[in-house]
Formats: C-alpha cells, structure tokens, sequence
C-alpha cells in the first residue's frame, strides 16, 4: 500500500474528507520523523517500537567494479518492532 493508498483508507474508515485525511497523515508523519530525530526509541503499545539504529563502519566490495574494498560510512535507519499483540491479531486473520 502506498501513501495515496493509504490516506484514502484512511479517509474511508473515519467517513472524513480526502483533504483533511490526506492532512492528518502528513501531520503525523511529521510529527514521527521529529520524534524520531530527538528520541532514539518511540513504543506504542498494543502496536510496536520504533528504534533508530546505525551500521558500524566496514568494508565492502567497490560497486564500480574496480575489485577494490572502500570504507562504507556509518548510517542510521529506522527499526520497526510489532508487539505481541499486534502479531497476535495479524496471525489469527
């Protein structure tokens, strides 16, 4: 599902105009990507965790093709976890 997918879902289960849908799900992913870049860890229970987590500096395979190895940099991403609850749920379907 996409974001167009998904904010028209979303207008469709609250019976709500596609505008102000559209605006809520841009609010709240706003409101995550800031959360996220001042809390390292953000949990919903019932739902899951949001975890920052970065690679450690290593060495990989130059992808030019020159058969050289280069330092990759250290970069951060995004580490969803469901919960128990919501594994249940999505399990029993």
């Amino acid at each position: 599902m996409r974001k167009k997918e998904f904010k028209k879902f979303y207008s469709e289960l609250n019976k709500m105009e596609n505008e102000k849908a559209s605006q809520e799900v841009e609010e709240f992913l706003e409101t995550m990507k800031q959360a996220l870049s001042v809390y390292p860890k953000i949990v919903f229970r019932n739902f899951g965790t949001f975890e920052i987590k970065e690679t450690k500096t290593r060495r990989v395979l130059d992808p030019r093709g020159s058969g050289e190895f280069i330092q990759a940099k250290p970069r951060k991403f995004v580490k969803f976890k469901m919960s128990k609850n919501l594994e249940d749920k999505l399990n029993n379907k």
